[in-house]
Order: structure tokens, then C-alpha cells, then sequence
């Protein structure tokens, strides 16, 4: 990689990462700033008027509270997602485009969070000592759900699947997966070159779904045996059974999310002068108390995640016996998406849920295949 592009991956990744920890920090902020000011006291009683149906008022608070929230922090989604992208060559959206993609994927979220929403007011009504665990059980249906059909429903809001048109490296993923001890639906590619230069692939889904998708981006510039490291590392998570163990950690952090949240509801509801425990108010409370202590169990879930993925690569290069390509991969992946190679210990810790490019690449260079 030559000392320009290293330094305009240094540059790219020190001003993502500088936004990344301040929308981290941002959330429970907001969402604290609602809490204390009165404000969701202020949108509840607006919402309240729409009907003598708590659920129907419910969804209006969602509604009105999101768009505040979306208001304050869409400056900071426009600037990382649109400003610095194009300031690096990594972006192809013009502005119409990027901000019909903002509003799907605001959409999406709202039309996901109405159940978790609504459930968690009707479990603080209706069972207020067990609300938490039954929030988090549903929470943790609704991930499983997501995981399964995401290929499905939502990536093609975005991007049109078009079945692969080379045959031949079609034929070497099929094998690669059978090798593996799967079966997938297909070998599809997207088209997400209209939106950025980066590349990525992914083994998408549950059970039928599955399926191997490839960036159009990845397919231009990467060889056979490049994409078959890639897809390689996929089938990784999934023979090791790494997306079922995400799942899990993810439902045993959420309930214990809730669970602690449970208890400072208990403290403050009183304090803040709530008559109810299942207020409006009380929602936005525990998720500003949810995205506080997700500043502390970010960088848990990072470092399983990292130790994951270091045995995905070692599946990787296991089973295509090809490090070299794998090697190349990893360069090609730094300089084409701009990923900071040796980033802090501080954002590694915070942001990095991958091994950093260096040490996935010394990691390659020192394997030695089992025979």
C-alpha cells in the first residue's frame, strides 16, 4: 500500500472513528436531555389528544419522539454518511439519493421498534415485576426473525439481487460451501457500486434463506481465489456456529441491559415525578439508560465478536489452504475501503468488532495448514 493511500486511511478512519464515539456518546445524551427537560412529558400529552386508545396515543409518542431524535442527530448522519465519503472518493450517491436511503432505513427502524415498543408498555402494565425479561425474550424472537429474512425483506429496499453471471467462479463458491458442509439457494451479486466504492460480501440468512451474496465492487476488482478467502471466512461463522453464538451473547446482554434498567426505573420514576410505571416517559427513560450502559458493553460484545472472526479467518485459511490470496484479500480490503491498518488500542476496543487489518494479515502470514 503505497504512503499516500496510507495516509488518506489514516485521515478517513481518524474522522470516522471521531464520529462514531460521538454518536455513541450522543444517544443516552439526547435521550436523557427528553427525560430531564420534560420534553417527553411535553410530546405525551400532545400524543394523548390523538385518542381514548393508550396504544394508538403509544405510537404517536414513538412517532413524535423518533423525529426529534432524528432531527438532532441526522446533521451527524449527513456529515459521516454523505460529507466524508465523497471527501474520500468512497461515496457515488448525490444527495436525492442518500437521503431517500436515510429515510428507508429511518422508516425500517420505526417499523421495528413498534413491537418492541408496544410490547414492553403492555409487559410494564400488565406484569411490571417481569416486564424486563419479557421485553428481552421478545427482543431476542425479534433478532432471530431479522436474521433469517433480512436477505429477503430488507436488502432489496436497497439494492436489486441479479443471479451471478460468472459461471465458473459461481461453480467454485457452490463447491466452497459444499466443502464447508452447506447448501445455499444461490450465488447472487447487488448492485451497491450506484451508492459506494467499498467491497464486502456475506452468506445472508437462516436456514432456506441462505444465500451467498457478493458486491459488485468485490467482483470487479478481486480475483477467484480472492472472493473464494472471502467467502471463505463467511462460511466460517457459519460452521462454527458464530451467528447462533451472536445471537445468544446478544440476548443475554439485552436482558441483563433491561434488567439493570429495570432497577433504575424503579429509582427514578419517583424522582422524575411519575405517577405510573408504565408512563410514555417511563420508555424513554430506560432506553437512555440501555444506550448508557451500551457504552460499557460495546466493547465486550467487540471483543467476542474480534475473536470470532480471528477464528473465521483461521477457518478461511484452513479450508482454501491459499494464505497468499487470503493476504492479498486483507490489502486490497485496507485500500479500497480506506480501513486504518493499525488503528489506537482505544478505538479498537471501542469501534472494532473485526481483528485490525495488520494483525489479521501477520495472523495469515505465520498459519500453517494442518495435513
Amino acid at each position: 500500500m503505497n504512503e499516500l493511500r496510507m495516509q488518506d486511511n489514516k485521515a478517513y478512519s481518524r474522522q470516522k472513528h471521531r464520529v462514531a464515539i460521538l454518536s455513541i456518546i450522543l444517544s443516552p445524551a439526547i435521550l436523557a436531555i427528553f427525560v430531564v427537560s420534560g420534553v417527553s412529558l411535553h410530546v405525551k400529552n400532545l400524543a394523548s389528544t390523538a385518542s381514548s386508545n393508550n396504544y394508538i396515543n403509544l405510537l404517536g409518542f414513538y412517532a413524535l419522539i423518533g423525529f426529534l431524535y432524528y432531527a438532532i442527530t441526522v446533521p451527524l448522519a449527513y456529515y459521516s454518511g454523505f460529507v466524508l465519503e465523497h471527501k474520500f472518493g468512497l461515496s457515488n450517491q448525490r444527495f436525492k439519493g442518500w437521503a431517500n436511503r436515510e429515510i428507508k432505513k429511518s422508516f425500517i427502524s420505526f417499523i421495528f421498534g413498534i413491537p418492541v415498543v408496544l410490547a414492553m408498555y403492555f409487559f410494564l402494565k400488565n406484569w411490571p415485576l417481569y416486564w424486563w425479561f419479557l421485553t428481552a425474550v421478545s427482543c431476542y424472537f425479534l433478532s432471530i426473525f431479522t436474521a433469517k429474512f433480512f436477505p429477503v425483506l430488507i436488502v432489496p429496499l436497497f439494492y436489486k439481487y441479479s443471479p451471478i453471471k460468472d459461471s465458473i467462479l459461481k461453480d467454485k463458491l457452490i463447491k466452497l460451501s459444499q466443502k464447508a458442509g452447506f447448501k445455499v439457494e444461490s450465488v447472487y451479486e447487488i448492485n451497491i457500486s450506484k451508492d459506494t466504492n467499498k467491497a464486502n460480501a456475506a452468506l445472508m440468512g437462516l436456514g432456506r434463506q441462505k444465500r451467498i451474496v457478493l458486491c459488485d465492487t468485490l467482483l470487479k476488482n478481486f480475483s477467484h481465489e480472492e472472493i473464494e478467502s472471502v467467502m471463505a471466512h463467511e462460511l466460517g461463522h457459519h460452521s462454527l456456529r458464530h451467528i447462533l453464538k451472536l445471537i445468544i451473547s446478544g440476548g443475554v446482554s439485552t436482558a441483563a441491559a433491561f434488567f439493570i434498567a429495570n432497577i433504575l426505573l424503579l429509582r427514578l420514576h419517583n424522582i422524575l415525578g411519575y405517577t405510573r410505571l408504565y408512563d410514555f416517559e417511563s420508555l424513554v427513560l430506560i432506553f437512555a439508560v440501555i444506550s448508557f450502559l451500551n457504552i460499557f458493553v460495546m466493547p465486550l460484545q467487540n471483543a467476542f465478536s474480534r475473536r470470532l472472526e480471528h477464528k473465521a479467518d483461521s477457518f478461511a485459511l484452513e479450508i482454501t489452504d491459499n494464505k497468499q490470496a487470503f493476504i492479498e484479500t486483507m490489502k486490497k480490503l485496507a485500500s479500497q475501503n480506506l480501513a486504518d491498518p493499525n488503528p489506537s488500542k482505544f478505538y479498537e476496543i471501542m469501534l472494532y468488532n473485526h481483528p485490525p487489518i495488520s494483525r489479521r494479515i501477520s495472523f495469515a502470514e505465520s498459519f500453517r495448514t494442518e495435513k
